[in-house]
């Protein structure tokens, strides 16, 4: 009997592959983004100018501009990490859609009106005019290395996808995906990234409405989804626990999320790019709300496809029957599993979980050339080139950092739960700079001096805890077990012996951590806390030291370099200086100047 079942599961693992019609599905998919790239490099009309290259001519529409944001934030880490942290962790992270429409409000109240008045190139182009020049290469380098750090993470991913439906190797994938995710951002610029976006973000929402529609038909209805879930005590979103070093509660997730919303959408680069390639400013600020909108939306229903996941294999965890390995193949596994025998469907969605990473990275490459070039290569260069040459050289750093971010991935194939590493390995860097832009903007007062010292204390202090902790994740001396799983409902019996070990067992609030001992508790904190970290010591720093040495001279700032419900304010006080010091200098000088020639006369 044992054989037959074992049998059994042989067959039920065997039936999770593609077939010839998914592959070509895929293919086409895929071929497309390439074929749009090449008609906006090459017959719409070659990049060959900084603005065409950047900011597709300043001249972009709404549509493809909105579409295009929701494809560079909705990456595989929130198709694929999002349902797998709610399978092992519960609805906790659900918390963060809590703030989400306040923080975009701030965006677009304080953050975005700069930006768009200055319209630069590059938004650390800001931090030199607010600061100074040190000030701005530092944060470029910072965000760089974050940006180049986050690719990886998200084209493997998207691998683990491919590779669980398909057997091939996660690296021939990943090779492959960034060849074609380079080719295509290489030569369409912008315009080519945008609207190879707008379709991916089509391909984005068809994928994941289509799960969720028929897992919950497959679950039974919501009903019985919500029961399943409850009883695996996985709904959970108001974990009040204040304890930093708690893994998931509602304050780590509303606030840390809500940092990150700022630093993904209120200073990236990729996005600011976006608001500033529309004609008008009433344009951007809708981009900004339909972006919003949607990519609530997408994450919603990815959520809640973890909760489909769980209610399919609540009783015969994949992970414990070793089926899968990593949370990023979860995913794909369910929808060979529910839709497996519809031929063409599994490629489709699997293709749309593609074009979300290759929109992630097509759009971080694209923008992170420009800050590269604006910022470190010019200045070393005697003259500014010509247009021309600026697109070339900005389209070979794209080739060089994409091929970076593809050796990478073997590092990040070492770490931890997906969701946790992405978020991690980036706090080291956006609280820091989350900080400095928020400390110019809304501080009038705060010198280049503070700006810069609190700025490296804020990532010196994340980074050293950050790389503490996933070295101890890594070494496997740091972990976090999920909640309850079970293999009680798998039909072999020796399934049932065997993965029986590998089951978690936590039934309570939240997710424990566990350590062997040798772990100091500063890395044990909360993932989620290194951005709310960052930007708290980057400005107790920088407020600190700028009380000390001094602060910024008002009389000497310009009014468009903060936000404008303080620009008034500042105005008035340069008036201020302007006239009276001024008129009662000049005057003692002219009276002594008078009293002197009565003295001679």
């Amino acid at each position: 009997m044992a054989s037959n079942a074992t049998e059994e599961e042989f067959n039920f693992s065997a039936s999770l592959f593609f077939n010839w019609f998914d592959y070509l599905v895929f293919i086409l998919m895929l071929a497309l983004p390439t074929l749009i790239g090449l008609y906006h490099g090459c017959y719409k009309g070659k990049q060959n100018t900084v603005s065409e290259y950047m900011q597709g001519g300043k001249n972009m529409a709404i549509f493809p501009i909105t579409m295009s944001l929701i494809s560079s934030h909705v990456s595989s880490s929130s198709i694929l990490a999002l349902p797998s942290e709610v399978y092992e962790f519960g609805t906790q992270v659900m918390a963060t859609f809590i703030l989400t429409f306040f923080i975009v409000y701030i965006i677009s109240s304080f953050y975005l009106p700069v930006f768009y008045k200055l319209q630069l190139n590059s938004p650390y182009e800001y931090l030199e005019k607010r600061f100074n020049r040190t000030v701005r290469l530092t944060t470029s380098f910072m965000i760089t290395i974050s940006v180049i750090l986050n690719i990886p993470v998200v084209i493997y991913i998207a691998a683990l996808a491919f590779n669980q439906v398909t057997g091939l190797p996660v690296h021939v994938i990943t090779l492959t995906m960034s060849l074609i995710c380079i080719f295509y951002t290489t030569v369409g610029g912008l315009k080519g990234v945008v609207w190879s976006d707008t379709f991916q973000s089509l391909c984005i929402f068809i994928s994941i409405l289509v799960v969720a529609v028929i897992g919950c038909v497959v679950a039974g209805g919501p009903a019985n989804i919500y029961k399943i879930n409850s009883e695996g005590h996985r709904l959970e979103i108001f974990n009040m626990d204040p304890n930093p070093f708690v893994r998931n509660t509602f304050w780590t997730v509303s606030f840390g999320m809500s940092i990150l919303w700022i630093s993904h959408l209120g200073i990236h680069p990729s996005s600011i790019q976006r608001f500033t390639a529309l004609p008008r400013y009433e344009d951007a600020l809708k981009v900004i709300w339909w972006f919003t909108i949607g990519l609530v939306t997408i994450n919603l229903f990815s959520m809640f496809v973890g909760m489909l996941l769980y209610a399919r294999y609540h009783d015969c965890d994949p992970f414990a029957t070793k089926l899968i390995s990593r949370t990023g193949q979860m995913v794909p596994l369910y929808i060979m599993d529910i839709a497996g025998h519809i031929s063409g469907l599994p490629g489709t969605i699997i293709s749309g979980i593609i074009c979300a990473s290759l929109g992630t990275m097509s759009a971080s490459l694209n923008s992170i050339s420009g800050t590269v070039y604006e910022d470190f290569l010019m200045i070393f260069s005697s003259k500014r080139p010509t247009d021309a040459q600026a697109s070339f050289a900005m389209k070979i750093i794209v080739v060089v950092l994409g091929l970076i971010c593809v050796g990478l991935v073997y590092v990040v194939e070492k770490l931890g739960a997906i969701l946790q590493t992405a978020v991690s390995l980036t706090g080291m860097t956006n609280g820091a700079v989350v900080y400095v832009f928020t400390y110019g903007i809304i501080f009038p007062w705060g010198t280049s001096l503070g700006a810069l010292t609190g700025l490296i204390s804020s990532v010196t202090f994340v980074g050293w805890i950050a790389i503490g902790a996933q070295s101890a994740i890594a070494e496997g001396r740091l972990t976090f077990p999920g909640k309850i799983t079970s293999v009680d409902g798998c039909s072999s019996d020796l399934v049932k012996q065997i993965a029986h070990n590998f089951t978690q067992t936590y039934e309570g609030v939240g997710s424990p951590v566990v350590t062997d001992g040798t772990v100091p508790l500063i890395y044990q904190l909360s993932y989620l806390h290194y951005v709310t970290s960052g930007v708290l010591i980057g400005f107790f720093v920088g407020i600190t030291v700028d009380l000390i040495v001094g602060l910024q001279d008002l009389n000497s700032l310009d009014p468009d370099l903060i936000m404008p419900q303080l620009q008034r304010y500042v105005l008035e006080k340069q008036k201020t200086f302007s006239k009276d010091p001024v008129k009662n200098d000049y005057t003692l000088v002219k009276l002594k100047s008078d009293n002197a020639d009565e003295e001679n006369s």
